[in-house]
């Protein structure tokens, strides 16, 4: 009753957007894997798989802008060719 902390709604909310966007995540690599080693994929696998990386850019956008500090690290796994999640530099910031 006393001293306990009640858990916050947004951080619980944010917890379960990095849970699904690290699961993403993992999803896309495994699927990046299969698609190295494969010879030929069928269109909708392809499809899926362009699918589940734009639902990640979603989700690792939408934390970035909550805020949500996340307990492991994640790294970006779109190359450079993908400016959707460049970050301007100084000189864009103040113009």
């Amino acid at each position: 009753m006393f001293g306990k902390k009640k858990v916050s709604v947004q951080k619980a909310e944010d917890d379960r957007l990095l849970g699904k966007t690290h699961e993403l995540q993992e999803k896309i690599n495994n699927s990046s894997k299969l698609m190295n080693s494969s010879f030929d994929l069928p269109q909708d696998t392809q499809d899926e798989m362009k699918l589940d990386r734009i639902k990640y850019q979603y989700l690792y956008l939408e934390a970035r802008r909550r805020k949500a500090a996340a307990k492991r690290t994640t790294n970006i796994i779109f190359g450079e060719e993908d400016t959707f999640l460049r970050q301007p530099s100084r000189a864009e910031k103040h113009w």
